[in-house]
């Protein structure tokens, strides 16, 4: 009897990491699905002097956003808000994302902010 319910919980918990791990594998077609084709994550400085929404699937992605507030710096030397904050939440409960809310740049490398 014990035998079978460790055997249960192997294959529950083996089941439930490759459920996981494939997921995160096919996380864009998974997104596409649920979010739509046009996801929109937004930037912001914290007085909101720039802003700007990423919207990957029509080319304007983190480095296009990064040559623009590059861009903005230089127009505006005198400015004293050089942080750009993403202003979207991770979401644990959205488990295929995992692996890119811990390895993309737009989550690693910029810090929330409401």
């Amino acid at each position: 009897m014990q035998l079978m319910t460790r055997r249960r919980k192997f294959i529950l918990i083996t089941t439930a990491i490759l459920i996981v791990g494939i997921s995160n594998f096919y996380s864009s077609y998974i997104n596409l699905v649920i979010s739509g084709l046009f996801q929109q994550y937004d930037f912001k400085t914290e007085n909101k002097a720039f802003e700007f929404s990423a919207i990957p699937s029509k080319g304007r992605d983190i480095y296009m956003m990064e040559r623009n507030f590059e861009s903005f710096l230089q127009r505006n030397p005198q400015t004293e808000d050089t942080v750009l904050y993403r202003t979207f939440k991770r979401n644990p409960l959205k488990f295929w994302n995992w692996y890119q809310y811990s390895r993309h740049e737009m989550y690693t490398k910029y810090e929330y902010k409401k």
